[in-house]
């Protein structure tokens, strides 16, 4: 089996904190601790920081440390609309190329995602369903752009909002099975932009109070 890059590893491990809110925005990242935390040296933890400052995750000030990038509500939806255009483009892509075998394969991420409670299966059917239409794209520049956009954008939601991703799910099959690839491009377009709606409402901005978002 390879070995993981330990960079993607403390990339992964950061990027997840952040869009989950366990490391919150201007929070300085203590490299000590998560080297400790991650079990690796401080190497990959100082190329990792490199790798996030160079995404817009954290910034770096010289002699005082790493620190989250202090996200407005507008960058994170900013985030959601250039994800949901890059998808659009895919799904009309999908639209024509996808199988009937992978019609029958998004439809079982619809009733997985649907059917299971439990929040980390309901993900892995969300990350299927989006796979699977990516690859059906049959763009491997589209596919690269969409794996870098998708880890650049908050995740693990689990409280709500899983029964109407579920809805969206179905509604955009059902238009590539019709090969209707407007429908299908307009409904994942929707579809994305409600993911953003939801994340900055779950989202805690210190700066901007609880006002409403609109996509």
């Amino acid at each position: 089996m390879p070995r993981p890059n330990l960079q993607d590893v403390v990339v992964q491990w950061v990027r997840r904190a952040i869009f989950t809110g366990q490391l919150k925005p201007g929070e300085r990242i203590n490299q000590d601790e998560l080297a400790e935390k991650l079990e690796l040296s401080r190497l990959p933890i100082r190329e990792a920081m490199i790798a996030l400052e160079r995404e817009g995750l954290i910034r770096t000030v010289p002699r005082r440390g790493s620190f989250v990038w202090d996200f407005r509500r507008q960058d994170i939806l900013d985030q959601y609309e250039v994800y949901a255009m890059v998808s659009e483009l895919a799904t009309q892509r999908a639209a024509i190329n996808v199988s009937e075998e992978e019609i029958a394969l998004l439809y079982r991420s619809v009733d997985e995602m649907a059917a299971h409670k439990d929040p980390a299966q309901r993900e892995t059917a969300n990350d299927q369903f989006h796979a699977i239409i990516n690859r059906a794209s049959r763009s491997p520049r589209l596919m690269w752009l969409l794996g870098l956009l998708a880890s650049s954008v908050p995740s693990g939601f689990h409280e709500s909002g899983w029964e109407i991703a579920a809805r969206d799910h179905r509604e955009i099959v059902e238009h590539l099975e019709r090969r209707d690839g407007e429908a299908a491009a307009k409904a994942m377009r929707e579809h994305i932009r409600h993911t953003g709606t939801h994340a900055v409402r779950f989202l805690s901005f210190p700066d901007d109070g609880d006002g409403d978002d609109t996509a």
